[in-house]
């Protein structure tokens, strides 16, 4: 029995994998202040996600991308510019 087993796929999917990618992807990106790195990395993160998925539970057919590979960076891009932008701005008011 694997992690995957034990956790309902509607929670998985509609839940725990969203906000996990987009999670990170937003806090590398407030890490380094660069608002591209949100995205591109919940793009990666979910699509290891899809192949592992796809490779895992059904091996015999072929790999197949879900719109959740442009939905989820486009919600990162989001947060990033709020999240990167407003602790720009915020720095800037402070130093003047």
């Amino acid at each position: 029995m694997s992690f995957d087993d034990t956790i309902d796929p509607f929670l998985m999917q509609l839940i725990i994998v969203p906000f996990t990618t987009i999670g990170l992807g937003v806090l590398l990106a407030v890490l380094t202040k660069k608002i591209f790195i949100g995205p591109l990395a919940t793009l990666l993160l979910n699509l290891l996600y899809e192949v592992w998925y796809s490779l895992y539970y059904y091996p015999e057919s072929e790999l197949l991308l879900t719109p959740y590979n442009i939905i989820f960076p486009l919600i990162s891009l989001v947060l990033s510019a709020m999240f990167v932008g407003g602790k720009r701005a915020k720095e800037r008011s402070t130093s003047e």
